[in-house]
């Protein structure tokens, strides 16, 4: 049992203040984490509990457990836990404040009037600092004669006005200082845009006073993209370079990068958001599809093409975040990455993190064309044509392999099929996937029977490997813990505090302390209660808080349905306290022969006669267990 398993989160600080653990017991009481949770993966039934694929680490064995009775959750890959406050918080990014705001909503709930932390003051200071920088940028592009060059270059790329303005587009002229001179006649604190990124320290002994003195503008003579989360706020920027990329700015100097962005804040991480989702979220929500870009100027140009429902993923890797994301707006998701290798390579890695996410995915074949940026542009018609009749991705894991393999050597053969095997083989519709075995077969040239017998052998291997029965412990205090464990699961699971039950194992027999501890409770309050059976969901609402955390991780282990018969359930307690009893006793003579040994390297004759006799009755009764 892992005893790290209520982790001190932000909930905790605030129940420091009675009204707000009250606001908080409340919220808490009236959402339901189920509920919550479906909105970012899919959950399935299992047993009592739901399970899901982890959003927080990659995997394909549904391992993320959540539980209705206990309203928690964890996965038992990562280790990631908690309940719906922890959850929504580190999915979304939220302070704990943004967070109960928003299960207020959702619960009805009327919150009384919050004091900030400090914490939230300094990220409403980005927020506010991030605000005004958009609407600067903003004015530069649309109405200072500087922003001139950065409007010829957007109508040159073919970029409307209107356009640039839904998108909240702006620019940043050449200089070192604009920005910085902007906020500072304002009376903006150095610190606030240093720590949102807009200015950068020139060195660690730079003078700090204003204007600038150890400091410059991060963001100079570059397009601006201001990059929100779904509701609009402004988290970070993205800037293009309007110097020529081909060539050096300077004779000798290093070329800069085409795009830079803000850097990690307490309010931005780049791989947590999808760029455009905030102007596009309700034409994905109407088609129930998203179109998947890489670029900004990917999304202008497809919104201009009348592909209003597209978002790009801010570089060429999709992170497991933003799959999240658009599991949660839309059913479907079509990829349209750029055609090179790294284009291809991506489309491939955010394919793997959409199909765990559970969303249906299609493939854009983009043809001669280097990106969706200038297909758009130069045929938008046929753009939309390739996006209405993109490729199952089944289709488009084998032209990529058959792309980059020779399929007519034996080394591009093999090559082939050990990337396109094990997707077929998890193919759960026996039609489809006898497809394609067929098309594979024609790829390889080869007997479409040698195809069907390999993808059986990948499907048998991968069974073997999910099998519980082909992991083993590690030692026997993870048996001991796992099998006290498993019993108390069972315990809470048939939900009947019996005498008959509690008699079964005695607090000591429990190798692990908070197992004792959670036994030993059990029993004293039936014992006081003077109730022969009573509701163990019931008795748990005075659990004490230090065993709150222990019991959550008992409902989140997955007990087969068949116990739910109250028959079968009460003989495998009696079963699994028997050998609960056993590794008891055997601890027990474990011990006792070190003392044994102490006592006679002592000559401890006295000593010696009361261990032996211990030792006797731990083994008959062992004996009698057997």
């Amino acid at each position: 049992m892992d005893p790290s398993f209520t982790k001190v989160s932000s909930v905790a600080k605030a129940m420091a203040d009675r009204s707000a653990g009250r606001q908080v017991d409340e919220v808490k009481s009236k959402v339901d984490l189920v509920e919550v949770i479906s909105a970012y993966l899919p959950l399935k039934k299992a047993g009592r509990n739901y399970a899901g694929l982890c959003p927080f680490h990659t995997e394909k064995t549904p391992s993320f457990m959540v539980s209705p009775d206990r309203q928690v959750w964890k996965c038992f890959g990562c280790g990631e836990n908690g309940d719906v406050f922890t959850f929504l918080e580190k999915i979304e990014g939220w302070e704990f404040r943004e967070t109960l705001q928003e299960l207020a909503k959702k619960a009805g709930v009327k919150l009384a009037a919050f004091r900030p932390t400090d914490r939230d003051r300094d990220r409403d200071k980005l927020f506010a600092v991030n605000s005004l920088a958009e609407k600067f940028y903003s004015h530069l592009l649309n109405k200072h004669p500087a922003g001139e060059v950065a409007r010829k270059y957007l109508a040159k790329r073919g970029i409307p006005q209107t356009l640039w303005e839904k998108f909240g587009l702006g620019y940043a002229p050449s200089g070192w200082d604009n920005t910085l001179n902007f906020f500072a006649k304002r009376g903006f604190n150095l610190a606030d845009l240093a720590t949102a990124g807009l200015v950068i320290a020139r060195s660690t002994s730079g003078a700090r006073t204003w204007p600038g003195g150890g400091f410059y503008d991060r963001f100079r003579e570059r397009l601006i993209f201001p990059l929100k989360d779904s509701r609009g706020s402004v988290l970070g920027f993205s800037g293009r370079t309007l110097r020529p990329f081909d060539s050096a700015q300077d004779s000798g100097q290093v070329r800069e990068p085409k795009y830079i962005n803000s850097p990690e804040t307490p309010i931005f991480n780049k791989g947590s958001l999808l760029f455009g989702l905030d102007v596009t979220r309700k034409a994905i929500r109407d088609k129930n599809e998203a179109i998947l870009v890489e670029g900004e100027f990917d999304v202008l140009s497809a919104y201009k093409a009348g592909l209003e429902n597209v978002v790009a993923s801010k570089g060429t890797a999709l992170t497991q975040k933003q799959a999240v994301i658009l599991s949660r707006v839309a059913e479907s998701v079509v990829v349209c990455f750029d055609t090179d290798l790294a284009g291809d390579a991506a489309a491939r890695r955010g394919i793997e993190l959409l199909d765990i996410s559970g969303v249906g995915i299609k493939v854009v074949r983009l043809g001669n064309y280097k990106d969706p940026d200038e297909f758009a542009q130069s045929d938008p018609a046929g753009f939309k044509e390739a996006v209405g009749s993109s490729a199952n991705v089944y289709d488009y894991f084998i032209e990529s392999a058959s792309a980059r393999y020779d399929g007519r050597t034996s080394l591009g053969k093999k090559k082939i099929g050990q990337e396109i095997l094990p997707i077929i083989s998890k193919i759960s519709d026996d039609l489809v996937k006898a497809h394609y075995i067929s098309q594979l077969a024609k790829v390889l040239d080869l007997e479409t029977s040698l195809v069907a017998a390999a993808v059986e052998k990948k499907q048998s291997n991968l069974y073997s490997m999910l099998s519980p029965e082909s992991k083993s412990d590690s030692s026997n205090k993870t048996n001991i813990l796992n099998l006290e464990e498993y019993f108390l699961a069972l315990f809470v699971f048939q939900d009947e505090a019996t005498f008959s039950f509690l008699k079964l194992v005695e607090p000591s027999d429990f190798g692990s302390e908070e197992a004792a501890d959670f036994w030993k409770w059990v029993r004293d309050i039936i014992k006081d209660s003077k109730l022969k059976s009573k509701s163990l969901k019931r008795l748990l609402i005075g659990l004490p808080k230090n065993l709150s955390g222990f019991v959550d991780n008992l409902y989140l282990v997955n007990i087969s349905p068949a116990f739910a018969d109250k028959e079968l359930c009460a003989q495998e307690l009696v079963k699994t306290a028997r050998r609960i009893k056993q590794e008891s006793c055997k601890r027990r003579l474990s011990a006792i022969s070190k003392k044994i040994k102490l006592a006679q390297s002592k000559k401890d004759e006295a000593q010696l006669s009361v261990l032996s006799k211990q030792f006797d009755v731990i083994s008959k009764n062992l004996k009698e267990l057997i």
